[in-house]
Order: structure tokens, then C-alpha cells, then sequence
């Protein structure tokens, strides 16, 4: 592979990678954009609160979108050949309402129930959090029907879209409406309903025209694929965001709000990378496995996982070393407190990602239910250490839970799929990045928080210091060469330029 395949799988897929560069790029961007203007705004208490909406409707969006959306990955190519779109049509658009529908009727019974036991201000908030879940779960379940047909550019519109005409909404019905989160909640959900009739055009390439017919034969076939990834996303969710309840339950809404903030900061700022090398890297492995087997397939996802570290480690180390100017930069000073568990989230989504790679092997095999078991463990363990660490400790302690749930759960799906699929870890790059990656942290520790009285200056410069002083580490380590990295960036620059062209 490494003489005949390796240019050709290295272009595919830095190729892929710019074609979805910027649905992972620009939504984070604009979060992080969001959250010095939201933390300015409200005080943690009441951001704490907004945080636990979004997280409760992102949380209960994951069923639609993974019961339906998984299927349209999976079953689109199938029923595209056999003629039977307009048939999937139906069934997909049918199958969608009903269980949007569903869950959002037992959403608002739960809310009616537990009225008596939260303030009102929450109560008020998470029933409009009824309205965005409609919208979230239709607009995200559309998504998947653009990856499926390949629609990259397609897809990266509409993911920016909802980032930013979402936060821009919400903002001009906080300040000119006069209104509290509230607005926020409903900006993003008018930005979503916008967009779902072009979505769905694009998704379809046609207008609803009612003739399309429900199969309950091709529902069961959908259902029985997708049913059991709904316990693998829900255990990843619990184990995402238990520790807001938690939070909220034992410590306020201003400890869950310090926490949100400080978190978000850190996780996005990852977790673009891990979700950008699942789009660009998923199909080239699957197209590996399937066509040059095992062997040639392990020695792929050997090598992106290596071009993975590459990034994500100084990623990580670089929000470890700045957390203070980033967290002085980008929240209100009530906020900045919560720089301490940055430096803990960063390397918790660094082992999520890591964990990514080691379950393809199950993933290859479909064995979807062993990765459902080991997410699920890892959830629950969460949930223990919350219970009996937050009450105590408060957000920090939530914060290594985080770390150390992700850990266990990165060892037990590398234990898991080690008997299916060897993964071929590049350890000696591992220990070259980290060297570098540590007397690039050393440097920028030392010298960027003192540079000036400016945040902001201190914080752009630490990144271009750290940048460069890794680049040149991982060169004089010969991690890297010169030519490699020109070639990338002429890879890169090449695909921008052609999507330009089509765009």
C-alpha cells in the first residue's frame, strides 16, 4: 500500500477532507464567536439554564436523526438502484413525522410533570425547547440524506446556516425583542424552520408532491438496522451531558453555567478535527475493506490515525498551555474561574477521538452492539462518578470524570475490537508528537501569557509561536519533511480552487 496506493489514498482524502472543511470549521468558529458575546450577556445561573435546554434537546434530536438518519446512510445507495426512492421517500418522510412527532408529545407530558420540582424560568425555557426539537430533530435527520448522496458543498451550506443565522436571530431577538435566553432559543429554531424547505428540495432534488407511499416492510428493514445505534448514541450523550444535570442538580445553575462555558470552549475547538477525519477518512476505509481487505484496511487506518495525532495532540496541549488568555478572551470575567478544566476536556476529547478509530474494527464487522455495550459502561460510569464525586468537588470533579470515562472507554473498545481487527497504533510518531508537543508547550507557557498586557495579542501570538515551534520540532525529529507538508498544502489548495470553480 504504502509503494502503489498510499498518493492516491493521501489525495482522496485531504480531498475529502476540503469538501467538508467547512461544515467543521465554520459551526465551531461561530460557537466559540458565540459564547464571549452569550457569557456577557447573562450571568452563569441563567446561561446554565440555556445550556441544559440545549443539551436536553440535542440529547433527545439524537433518536430521530440516528433511527432515521443512520438508515438513509446505509439503505440510500440500495434503494437508489433498485428504483425505489420515491417509495424510501415516503417511508423516510413518514417515518420522521411519526417519530418526531411521538417524542415530542412525551416531552411535553415529562415537562408537565416535573413543572412542580424546577423554576419556573427553566420551565419556561425547555418548553420552547419543544419547538426546537421539532426543528433540530427534521433539519439534522435531512442532513444525513446529504451525506448519503455525496452533497458536500450542499451540506457544509446548511450546517453554516444553522450556526450562524441561528446565533444571529437569536441575538436580534435578544436585543431589539427585549428578551432573556429565550431569544436565543428561539433564533435558532425560526433559522432551522427557514431552511427546511430548501433542505429538503436539496435532499430530494424535488418539492413535497404528496404522491410518495409509506412501506411498512421498508420501515422494519430501516428499523432493524438502526435500532440498536440508538443505545450507542444515547450512551454517548449521557456520558457527554449527565454531568450538566448532575451539576445543576447538586451544585446551581452557576456552576453548570462556569462549567458550560469553560467546556464548550474546549470541546469544540477538538472536536471539529475528529468529526472532519470521520467524514473525509470513514468512506476511503470502507471502500479499502471492501474492495483490498483486511490487512491493506489496517494499514490505512493506521496511517490516518497518525495524521490525526499529528493535529490533535499540539490541538490539545495548546489549549492546555493557553487556557487562561482563552478563557479571559473569549467569557466575561464572572466566567473565567472555569479555566481549570480546560486543560481536562481537551485530552478527554482527545481520547474520544482516539476512540473513534479503535471501534472500526467493530464497526467493519458490524458488530454495532459490542460498541453499544462499551459506550454504554462508559455512560454509566459517568453517571457513578458524577453521583459521587460533584456533590463534593463541584464542576472540576465533573471535569475529570469527563477524562476518565473517555479513557475507559477508549481501552475497552480497543480491547473489544482487538480480536476482529488489529489497529495498527503509530507508537513511534506518538512518542516523536508528544516530544514535540511538549517543548512546544514549555515555550509557549513561558512566554506567551507574559508578552504583553493584552489578552488577545498574548493569545494570537501563542498560537502562531506554538504553530511554528511545532512544525520545526516535528521536522528536526523527522516526524515531518518539508516536502510532505508543501505537498499537503498544494493538495489542499488544489481542492479549494476546484470547489471554488463548481461552487
Amino acid at each position: 500500500m504504502e509503494n502503489d496506493k498510499s498518493p492516491l489514498i493521501l489525495s482522496t482524502f485531504f480531498r475529502n477532507m476540503v469538501r467538508y472543511l467547512p461544515s467543521r470549521i465554520f459551526p465551531p468558529v461561530i460557537g466559540l464567536i458565540a459564547i464571549p458575546i452569550i457569557t456577557r450577556l447573562f450571568e452563569p445561573d441563567v446561561y446554565g439554564n440555556y445550556i441544559l435546554v440545549l443539551a436536553t434537546v440535542s440529547g433527545l434530536s439524537l433518536i430521530p436523526t440516528t433511527l432515521l438518519g443512520t438508515a438513509a446512510l446505509r439503505f440510500f445507495p440500495q434503494y437508489e438502484k433498485e428504483n425505489s426512492l420515491e417509495t424510501f421517500r415516503g417511508t423516510f418522510i413518514k417515518g420522521t413525522f411519526l417519530c418526531v412527532t411521538g417524542i415530542a408529545v412525551g416531552f411535553f407530558i415529562s415537562l408537565q410533570i416535573i413543572k412542580p420540582t424546577i423554576p419556573v424560568d427553566l420551565y419556561s425555557l425547555m418548553s420552547i425547547g419543544i419547538i426546537l426539537f421539532v426543528a433540530i430533530s427534521i433539519f439534522s435527520t435531512l442532513t444525513y440524506l446529504l451525506i448519503a448522496r455525496q452533497k458536500a458543498t450542499e451540506y457544509s451550506r446548511f450546517t453554516t446556516w444553522h450556526a450562524g443565522a441561528g446565533l444571529l436571530f437569536g441575538l436580534a431577538i435578544v436585543f431589539w425583542g427585549n428578551r432573556g435566553t429565550d431569544g436565543l432559543v428561539w433564533g435558532s429554531a425560526a433559522a432551522l424552520t427557514i431552511a427546511i424547505p430548501f433542505l429538503y428540495r436539496t435532499a430530494f432534488n424535488r418539492l413535497p408532491s404528496g404522491r410518495s407511499t409509506f412501506s411498512k416492510t421498508m420501515a422494519v428493514e430501516m428499523a432493524k438496522y438502526s435500532a440498536p445505534l440508538i443505545i450507542a448514541t444515547l450512551a454517548a450523550w449521557i456520558m457527554n451531558f449527565s454531568d450538566r444535570y448532575v451539576i445543576e442538580l447538586y451544585r446551581g445553575s452557576y456552576e453548570m453555567g462556569l462549567y458550560s462555558a469553560s467546556y464548550s470552549i474546549s470541546y469544540q475547538a477538538l472536536s471539529m478535527f475528529g468529526v472532519l477525519f470521520t467524514l473525509a477518512g470513514y468512506p476511503l476505509i470502507v471502500n479499502m475493506w471492501e474492495n483490498e481487505g483486511k490487512t491493506l484496511t489496517q494499514q490505512l487506518v493506521g496511517r490516518l490515525t497518525r495524521y490525526y495525532i499529528l493535529l490533535v495532540i499540539p490541538a490539545a496541549v495548546g489549549l492546555t498551555v493557553l487556557s487562561k488568555p482563552i478563557i479571559t478572551v473569549f467569557t466575561d470575567s464572572a466566567y473565567h474561574e472555569g479555566y481549570l478544566i480546560i486543560p481536562l476536556i481537551a485530552f478527554g476529547t482527545l481520547l474520544l477521538g482516539l476512540q473513534w478509530w479503535a471501534q472500526l474494527g467493530l464497526n467493519l464487522y458490524k458488530k454495532t452492539n459490542i460498541s453499544a455495550y462499551c459506550v454504554l459502561s462508559a455512560g454509566l460510569l459517568n453517571i457513578g462518578l458524577n453521583l459521587w464525586l460533584v456533590p463534593k468537588y463541584g464542576y472540576i470533579a465533573a471535569a475529570v470524570t469527563t477524562l476518565v470515562s473517555y479513557a475507559f472507554l477508549l481501552v475497552a473498545t480497543a480491547f473489544a475490537s482487538k480480536r476482529f481487527f488489529t489497529w495498527e497504533f503509530p507508537f513511534k510518531s506518538l512518542a516523536r508528537i508528544v516530544v514535540a508537543s511538549a517543548v512546544m508547550g514549555w515555550v509557549v507557557y513561558h512566554v506567551a501569557d507574559s508578552l504583553t498586557s493584552s489578552s488577545i495579542i498574548n493569545l494570537a501570538a501563542g498560537i502562531l509561536l506554538g504553530i511554528v515551534i511545532n512544525c520545526a520540532m516535528l521536522i528536526l525529529l523527522r516526524e515531518l519533511k518539508w516536502n510532505s507538508v508543501w505537498l499537503v498544502i498544494k493538495q489542499i489548495a488544489q481542492e479549494t480552487r476546484n470547489l471554488n470553480r463548481k461552487g
